[in-house]
């Protein structure tokens, strides 16, 4: 759709470099014949041309914008003021042509393209007005994406700024996530490596990251249990988030040696130049490999109506090898690598339950926060 100003159409024929271009196909011919006659004003065909063609793309456009009228479908509003607007484009290209206007008579739309404006945004007003009647969440939404298109075709229209923040506020849901729940999961462990997994970390992120009390990402406000307790927040919705299953596995030690040599100074001839010999030790590695699957269970209720509003499951694996060494031979061999594998040797094989759950979590969240957002919107 093209919509020139009169003000940039007159400054494109006065350079007279720039040709008329047309915003439907079939207006194409129309506008070529424009062109010719601006280039050639005594062209007979060009004249007879424009005088046709004019005629021709003034009544398509104005038979489609009575079938659009007749249609049902709300893109009807859009669809018609896309031929108006053709139809005002054609009457300020002749406007800027003198050599048009003495062969056609063009009608200026503007009158009838505010109206069309005027139409469609008492249509969708109506429509926000009657949905914000039914007092229920998916209606309040509704009504709220009409009233931005209601003022979206007239700005300002009536009082569709100040529905659409109260139908917004009456759509929105206050949400508990509660924290993540893993006290009754069981799986082989490999020892604790001190690591402290927190679930009220990611409960206390969703909530964060999800709008908190603010209600700016989706029409809902976020708390955890704990602070819906403290401020006595009449909970509309819950988000429960379970661990279902951790399946641990851990193969059977491989062991193998690995040769290492370095050359070290050891002290300095008789000229004082420094004297090098090489060193050498046999790393022996034990390496075990893990495979980790995990899933996680989230539902979201709303507690008010007693519904579901959505529930899945999520899964992810990890995998990952845990080597150590011990070392025969001259220290002097061994890099800061080798030395990491002879201090991880009281590592207990692998990964603790700790760790597994804060791997696998720093994995579904970004998806569990997608799907809750979803849900809430």
């Amino acid at each position: 759709m093209i919509t020139l100003s009169l003000a940039a159409v007159l400054f494109t024929a006065c350079r007279g470099t720039q040709k008329f271009q047309a915003s439907f196909t079939e207006d194409k011919p129309l506008y070529a014949a424009v062109n010719e006659l601006i280039k050639h004003p005594d062209n007979a065909k060009a004249q007879q041309d424009v005088k046709s063609l004019y005629a021709l793309s003034v009544d398509r456009h104005e038979q489609a914008i009575a079938v659009y009228r007749t249609s049902t479908d709300e893109k009807r509003w859009d669809k018609i003021l896309r031929e108006y607007e053709a139809l005002q484009q054609m009457y300020t290209s002749a406007q800027t042509v003198p050599a048009l206007l003495n062969f056609v008579q063009p009608h200026n739309y503007l009158q009838q393209l505010q109206d069309v404006r005027e139409d469609a945004a008492d249509y969708f007003y109506n429509k926000g007005t009657s949905l914000m009647a039914a007092n229920e969440r998916e209606q309040n939404l509704q009504a709220n994406e009409a009233f931005r298109r209601s003022n979206a075709y007239v700005n300002g229209y009536k009082d569709t700024r100040a529905l659409m923040a109260r139908s917004y506020e009456q759509s929105v849901v206050d949400v508990v996530v509660n924290r993540i729940d893993n006290d009754n999961l069981f799986f082989n462990t490999w020892g604790n490596t001190g690591f402290r997994y927190r679930p009220e970390d990611y409960q206390e992120s969703l909530v964060r990251e999800l709008g908190g009390r603010n209600a700016n990402i989706v029409p809902a406000r976020f708390y955890t249990d704990r602070d819906a307790s403290r401020e006595n927040i009449d909970v509309d919705w819950v988000v429960d988030v379970k661990w279902r299953s951790i399946d641990a596995n851990a193969s059977m030690p491989y062991q193998f040696n690995r040769e290492v040599s370095r050359n070290v100074e050891v002290g300095k001839d008789s000229t004082g130049k420094p004297v090098y010999k090489t060193v050498r030790a046999t790393l022996h590695i034990t390496r075990r490999t893990f495979t980790v699957n995990g899933g996680l269970d989230y539902r979201v209720n709303d507690i008010v109506n007693n519904l579901s509003i959505d529930q899945g499951l999520l899964t992810q694996n990890l995998s990952w090898d845990d080597s150590y060494a011990t070392y025969t031979g001259d220290s002097r061999a061994l890099d800061n690598n080798d030395w990491l594998l002879i201090r991880n040797r009281n590592s207990n094989f692998g990964p603790s339950k700790e760790q597994i759950l804060d791997n696998l979590m720093k994995r579904m969240y970004p998806d569990l926060r997608r799907r809750i957002e979803q849900a809430a919107s």
